[in-house]
This record gives C-alpha cells, structure tokens and sequence, in this order.
C-alpha cells in the first residue's frame, strides 16, 4: 500500500500522518533464546546491613539462533540495493510506495496502485540517490505496473519459485512503509492461493492466488519485496486485511502477489507496455453474491454461492458457463467438490486454473442440485 497524501478511498491506503524520519535504519527480528536468572540479594544482619547487588550475567546466543540472526542481516544487506522507493507525482498530491529492480538497465516493477493517476515519478535508490522515472505499463487487474530509469548495472533482485513456497517458512518484507526507506521486516508465510478484494478505489476487483503472511505491512510497502532466507524474491507485498469492526488494517494480516505471477505480467509490460494474455482461466458469468436477503427475493434453495445473473464474454468471444448449459438464475455452490461462499471463492478458484482447463460446477437449479462441467476459456485483460 502506498503512503499517499490525498484521501484514499482504501482504508490501508490513507495517510498516516507521521513525520518522515531520515531515510535510514533497519528493523531486524533476531530469534534468540532468552534465560532469565532470579537473583536474590544477600542481606547481612548487623547495624550496617546492606544489600548486595549482583549484575545479571548476558546469556549467549544458541549457535542455531546466532546462525538465523546473521543469515536474516546477510539477506537484508545483501536484497535492499535492489529495493527502491517510488514517488508519484501530480498537482493534488503525492503517492509514496515500493519497487523492486528487474533488470540491470532500470526496469522497476512496482504496484498499479502506486502509480495511477499520477503523472511523473522520481526513484529512490540506494545512497539516498534520486532519479526521474518513466512509466512503461499497467495491468490494473493484477494491480502491477513497471517503471523505467536510465541506469547501466543496477542489482536486479533475484527471482525465486512461488509454486514451491510453504506455510511457515520464514519471509522478510522490505520497502518504504511510511516513507522510511530501507525497512525490513519478518514474519511468516501464513497461508498460500488467498484471494482479496481491493475494494472501492482499487485497481483490481480481486487478486487471487496471494501470498498471506504475518511479515507486517503497511502505507508504502506497497510494491516492495517480500523475500525468503536465501534473499529470493517470492511475492510483492499489495495490500493488508481490513479488520471490519475497526475499518482499518489488521495486524500481523498481509497479501503478496507471488513472484512467479510477477514474472508473467511484467515479461508482457516491458515488450508490450501493457498485458497482452491474462493466462487465466475464465468462466464467463456475471454474478452475486447469495445472501439470506437475496435468496428470499429470489426463492432460491440455497443460502450461499453465487447467483447467475447474466454472461460475460471470454477472449474468443464466448460465455464457457453459458455454451455449457448453465443459465440465469441458477446458483453455483460449488466448484471440483469446493464450497463456494461467495464471489471472492468463485475467482479464487476458476482465475488460478489454465484457460483450457475443466472444472466441475455445481449447480443449484429450483430445489435440486446437479454438477455440470465447464471447460474454461481465457480471461480478458482489462483496459
């Protein structure tokens, strides 16, 4: 999420209003195994007693605990001169987010949401060196978006594979959240193929496939790298949870897009300056979400899912859904035997499969249920 300094429709989004500090400084977790010694003072009895005090001995380090503790300061050390700030630029206000460097000539990818509706950008980089910067593409849909700098052997980041990612495993985030640059942060992978909506002001309706980890992040981290223990690049780090009690991020609740989705889109973007091929695969309905209030309106069976309420067009110009049978008004409860809750599900599961793939519907049509199967299409990309 970038640090903006106009009101962002995005609850994660909207300034913090605090004082930017020197761009230095580095936030570590150090693992360490902590032993406390209770330590009683001897008192002697006499007219001159007094207490002795006795200085609590520093504990060492477990060889296994020091190893982490250098291995995450080596990562640090070794990923942040590829981590970049990027500032937009327009006459209402100015938008503060992350980036990382792609390639050794100045290919930066970022968020889309850092950089819409703003129409210059200065670049951040290490030494507090700042350079101008050129907008190359958007594809709002993943919410990615590549920038330009005139530059000869910059430290591209390393890519690592976010198919082979596992929960637990140990990330650390880094970026400019609040504007400090050159903030790191740890944490782990919490869960993996997440889906989130970001809501009204966001560039994509919903990112699937995410990343969640505890690493935290917040206004400005938007864009930067989320990184495993050998400093490869597995996720851009987009938005945070929204607790709706509070209507604000909730803590220790963050989504990164994963690394291999990266690749794809900003391959397309440096070539093309925008998203030629989404790659994924495509259902082809217009729906809503079912809700106990939407179901008695409509007599429907069922209390969840999502109703069919029109078609929409794939890259060839059909509905899949539609040329399989499916119809206005039935309800999809379910797809390959998983529940579907809501619209959210829905994407989660059809978006992260290959155009061409078949998935099994299910269907609540009237009072019966019946399983249709759908062989996807491709998903459109957005304008």
């Amino acid at each position: 999420m970038p640090t903006q300094h106009t009101t962002s429709p995005h609850p994660a989004r909207s300034e913090p209003g605090v004082h930017r500090k020197p761009r230095r400084g580095v936030g570590l977790f150090t693992l360490l195994l902590l032993v406390v010694l209770a330590l009683a003072g001897c008192v002697s009895v006499g007219t001159t007693a007094q207490p002795t005090a006795t200085a609590t001995a520093p504990t060492t380090v477990a060889p296994g605990a020091a190893d982490l503790q250098q291995q995450v300061i080596n990562v640090i050390h070794a990923v942040q001169p590829s981590v970049v700030e990027i500032d937009g630029f327009n006459g209402g206000g100015q938008s503060i987010g992350s980036g990382e460097i792609l390639t050794s000539d100045g290919y930066i990818v970022t968020n889309d949401h850092v950089v819409r509706g703003f129409t210059s950008f200065s670049v951040r980089m290490g030494a507090n060196q700042i350079v101008p910067a050129k907008l190359i593409g958007q594809a709002p849909q993943d919410d990615l978006a590549v920038l330009k700098v005139a530059g000869t052997k910059l430290p591209p980041i390393s890519f690592g594979d976010s198919s082979k990612v596992q929960v637990g495993q140990f990330v650390i985030a880094i970026g400019s959240p609040l504007g400090l640059a050159e903030t790191a942060t740890i944490g782990i992978v919490s869960a993996l193929n997440r889906a989130a909506s970001e809501g009204v002001g966001g560039p994509a309706s919903t990112l699937v496939g995410l990343i969640q980890t505890s690493a935290p992040i917040n206004p400005g981290n938007s864009g930067g790298a989320l990184v495993d223990l050998s400093g490869r690049l597995i996720g851009i780090p987009t938005l945070a949870a929204v607790d709706p009690e509070i209507n604000a991020p909730a803590n220790g609740i963050g989504f990164a897009i994963p690394s291999n989705r990266v690749q794809f889109v900003t391959q397309q973007l440096i070539q093309h300056g925008r998203l030629v091929s989404s790659g994924q695969g495509f259902l082809g309905i217009e729906g809503q979400d079912v809700t106990p209030q939407l179901a008695a309106a409509n007599g429907l069976a069922v209390r969840n899912g999502v109703l069919v309420a029109g078609f929409a067009k794939d890259t060839a110009g059909k509905s899949p859904a539609q040329q399989a049978g499916l119809r206005v008004g039935d309800s999809i409860v379910a797809v390959n035997n998983q529940q579907i809750a809501g619209s959210t599900d829905l994407a989660s599961l059809t978006l992260t499969q290959p155009p061409g793939a078949r998935v099994n519907v299910t269907i609540a049509r009237g009072p019966r249920q019946q399983t249709i199967q759908v062989v996807l299409g491709e998903r459109p990309v957005a304008s």
